[in-house]
């Protein structure tokens, strides 16, 4: 029988990352220690090599041989300790692994804990407050990982066995090819786009102040000119400008809506994958308390605990006048995670560069999170909007100007650039004639829809309801590294092999690779994590129809040769085209003579990044010519 006398309590975080803090928290009677991530794997045995009972449904985990020696300590420890509190991640994954840890450690004696944010606190709230791990949560993971094993082994086996001559290994997914698809019909829309030529008239006041051309009787844009008007109307211009009307009103600007994972990726200017990895790093912290809220969260809800504080704190910094009682939110966000927040206001993104020497992704996420948060739960500024309404020979001009009359966050976070107001040391009013410098005749295009760039995507998918916080960025990286998209200058652009391997996965599997069936799935999981649904009709509904469809497609989907991908230049030996080739096992590229064998001339594509990149611009903007 154990002695308990004088023994430790262990905790098991995911992150190395997190020890040091949460070590200082707790003092010398808890240890702290790392599973350093997923300590399991599911292996590629069993029926279709899928590492899953099919009977029971069951995920058939064994230990990471990689992390034999994580798992030999954590045991040890686990042996010495008199109760083990698992502290993974907050979410299903985390969950999940904490399921794994108690398997394979063979633990008896636990309980778990969850916190949103690395502070003393949230972890002494945790330690107070344990429960034990979720079932329903555990299970939804796990049917999660099944259906994304069948769907990728399977599919991207059938992809392999129907091209030749590809760039690199293809894979297919549940979430990732619903991901393709709607970057592909992106690009239909923009290469079937037809630009419209119109006009806009403009009256130069000065060198900052401009007035439109405006036309009442547009449905759509008022400042909108035929082309079988714009001369007429610019020649009946007199160069004299009479103000009919001013108007005075005021606008409160727009209250933001605290970060969730997918908005926060929108909204940066950084890839998904920088994003993802600099808010991972601000959440487990530089050894003390961590920077931000947990990252990979669906919810847009503050916590009242934070809410009260940043209350505080905006009063004592600010003044009363700066606090708002009114937060955005999005209705039902009841979960137990929070938006994407600071854990601490006092440390503002310069105070937090200068203590822990932030990277310049790091900064910018902290920065973006710190100043969203603020316009969340501070006052909204109040501008004063002056709107001109000036006639010459009949034709309406109209311009505005703005003064802010009451800051609001802008005290906090900067304000924005307003030009002075053409009306300073002017005193308009009313029948003011106003001698124009120039009338300008511009002739404009209208402009495709806009591609998708990484945020982007990831904001579709959450609006569609495909795919989860923990996998958006995983997902949009797989479709660069498997050359379905090339990503130019931010947007994502279709390959020709993207494409073709859309179309077969679509038309083979018009009922599972669909955006309604993949939304109903994350549906039935969401009810499995609640306890509200079995997984086992979920998983055999799922079989029998996939089992079906990919049988039918190994017998009747065309196999397909891919042209070679050109690079755009010549080999230096044989002056023949250069081609992209890909790398044993598809992991990556080179550039090769396409004259091979006669020709063995290689070289590395990595070197000549900025040659491709050109390439790709050049070709698109000749084919949108």
């Amino acid at each position: 029988m154990l002695n308990y006398l004088n023994m430790n309590k262990l905790v098991i975080v995911e992150s190395p990352n997190k020890i040091k803090a949460i070590s200082k928290y707790l003092g010398k009677d808890y240890v702290v220690k790392a599973s350093v991530g997923h300590i399991a794997y599911l292996p590629a045995s069993g029926a279709y090599g899928l590492g899953i009972d099919l009977e029971n449904w069951q995920p058939l985990m064994k230990m990471d041989p990689e992390k034999r020696a994580i798992c030999k300590e954590l045991k040890e420890a686990a042996d010495k300790s008199e109760l083990v509190y698992i502290a993974t991640d907050p979410d299903r994954e985390g969950e999940s692994i904490g399921q794994n840890l108690v398997d394979i450690l063979k633990l008896k004696n636990y309980k778990r804990i969850v916190y949103n944010e690395i502070t003393e606190q949230a972890i002494k709230n945790a330690i107070n407050n344990p429960k034990m791990l979720d079932e329903n949560l555990i299970t939804a993971q796990k049917t999660r990982r099944m259906l994304d094993r069948i769907i990728g082994f399977r599919l991207s086996k059938l992809m392999k066995h129907k091209f030749s001559n590809i760039p690199s290994a293809p894979s297919a997914g549940r979430v990732q090819s619903i991901a393709l698809k709607l970057v592909i019909e992106r690009e239909k829309l923009v290469e079937n786009f037809v630009a419209q030529k119109y006009f806009n008239i403009i009256a130069n006041l000065d060198q900052d102040y401009q007035a439109l051309l405006y036309l009442e009787e547009n449905q759509g844009d008022k400042n909108w000119i035929n082309e079988d008007q714009v001369d007429k109307i610019y020649n009946s211009l007199s160069g004299k400008l009479t103000i009919k009307k001013i108007k005075h009103s005021t606008r409160k600007d727009s209250k933001a809506t605290p970060f969730k994972q997918a908005v926060l990726y929108k909204r940066s200017s950084l890839t998904s994958t920088q994003v993802q990895s600099a808010s991972q790093k601000l959440f487990e912290g530089f050894g003390d308390d961590g920077l931000i809220t947990y990252p990979r969260t669906d919810s847009t809800r503050l916590s009242q605990y934070f809410i009260e504080n940043a209350h505080k704190y905006i009063e004592k910094t600010y003044g009363l006048e700066y606090v708002s009682k009114e937060i955005k939110g999005f209705a039902g966000d009841q979960d137990a995670h929070e938006a994407i927040r600071p854990t601490n206001l006092e440390l503002t993104p310069e105070k937090a560069r200068s203590k822990y020497n932030l990277k310049r992704e790091e900064y910018e996420t902290y920065k973006l999170i710190y100043n969203n948060t603020l316009q969340a739960i501070m006052s909204v500024p109040i501008r004063e909007i002056t709107s001109y309404t000036l006639e010459d020979n009949g034709n309406i001009f109209k311009f505005y100007e703005s003064k802010i009359l009451f800051d609001g966050y802008f005290k906090a976070i900067g304000f924005p650039e307003i030009k002075a107001p053409y009306s300073q040391n002017k005193k308009l009013q009313e029948d003011d004639i106003i001698e124009v410098q120039e009338y300008i005749k511009q002739e404009k295009t209208t402009k495709p829809p806009a591609r998708y760039n990484d945020g982007s995507l990831i904001e579709a998918l959450d609006n569609i309801k495909v795919g989860r916080p923990s996998t958006f960025a995983t997902t949009v990286n797989i479709l660069k590294k498997r050359g379905y998209v090339d990503q130019i200058e931010r947007e994502l652009i279709p390959t020709n092999f993207g494409k073709e391997v859309n179309e077969k996965l679509i038309t083979g599997f018009p009922t599972i690779i669909n955006e309604d069936y993949t939304a109903s799935v994350e549906k039935n999981l969401d009810e499995i994590a609640e306890g509200k649904s079995d997984h086992k009709i979920l998983m055999s509904e799922f079989w029998n129809l996939f089992e079906k469809n990919i049988d039918d497609a190994y017998k009747t989907m065309e196999k397909t040769i891919l042209i070679p991908s050109f690079v755009g230049e010549n080999c230096p030996l044989d002056n023949q085209p250069l081609v992209y080739r890909k790398n044993n096992y598809g992991k990556g590229r080179y550039i090769a003579c396409s004259a091979y064998p006669k020709c063995s001339f290689t070289r590395s594509e990595q070197k000549f990044n900025f040659f491709k990149k050109t390439f790709l611009k050049d070709r698109l903007n000749e084919e949108q010519k």
